[in-house]
């Protein structure tokens, strides 16, 4: 089936994952444990920061995971409300810290622009929170290219389960077989798959290396600058 909506993974895909969210982290743990760089580095690395290479790690929580896994993580005795509210004070400070910090890979505008010019519909898949997301992508000044930025807390469950994929589908009235999912991470593929998506197409542009996710993905691409080229050939 011919492909008319691309649905975009956030952090690896269309944003600098190592650029934004090592100095977002940091802070934001120096603010609230009341530490020093070091200190936030350490409790970093307990949801998968690489501290010898200044990198979070592919597949790790930090990665791709959801902000209450990694909360969750970093307070584990907390449970229920008490966690709800520490979860709610880290996703202020990534939200307020995001004008300063936001790196996208790479000028976003002209490729999401050719890209609906070729009348695809687009939308973006994150495990980050909703508010956050948003934020993000109004940041880089692409918000209104998308038809609905789908998040860890606007589906029952997360990637990997294949509810975004079908909420896009549901939202645009396209077949999941219509759609194209797009990103850094072994959870996109799986998404793609669980999802029902016509495509999983994998992007180099993050944390995994060819030899992580190649093998998951239909096709291989360097980063969503590829990405109209290869859609044009199919």
């Amino acid at each position: 089936m011919k492909i008319a909506g691309v649905l975009f993974d956030k952090d690896g895909t269309l944003i600098d994952v190592d650029a934004t969210w090592v100095p977002i982290y940091r802070e934001a743990l120096i603010q609230l444990f009341q530490t020093d760089d070091a200190g936030a580095e350490a409790i970093m690395e307990a949801a998968g920061y690489d501290r010898a290479r200044g990198k979070l790690k592919a597949g790790s929580p930090l990665a791709g995971g959801t902000n209450r896994e990694i909360a969750a993580i970093w307070w584990p005795d907390l449970k229920g409300a008490a966690l709800d509210a520490h979860l709610a004070v880290l996703e202020e400070r990534f939200a307020e810290m995001v004008r300063d910090k936001l790196v996208p890979l790479m000028p976003l505008e002209p490729i999401l622009s050719d890209l609906r010019a070729m009348g695809l519909k687009l939308g973006v898949a994150t495990n980050d929170s909703h508010f956050s997301a948003r934020a993000h992508m109004a940041e880089a000044g692409v918000i209104a290219h998308f038809e609905d930025i789908i998040a860890a807390d606007t589906v029952p469950v997360p990637k990997p389960a294949g509810n975004m994929i079908r909420k896009f589908a549901a939202l645009t009235g396209l077949p999941a077989a219509a759609i194209a999912m797009v990103g850094d991470n072994h959870h996109d593929m799986a998404e793609a798959r669980n999802g029902g998506a016509g495509l999983a197409i994998a992007v180099l542009s993050g944390n995994a290396g060819r030899e992580d996710i190649e093998h998951l993905a239909d096709f291989t691409i360097d980063s969503v600058a590829d990405l109209p080229a290869l859609l044009r050939s199919l």
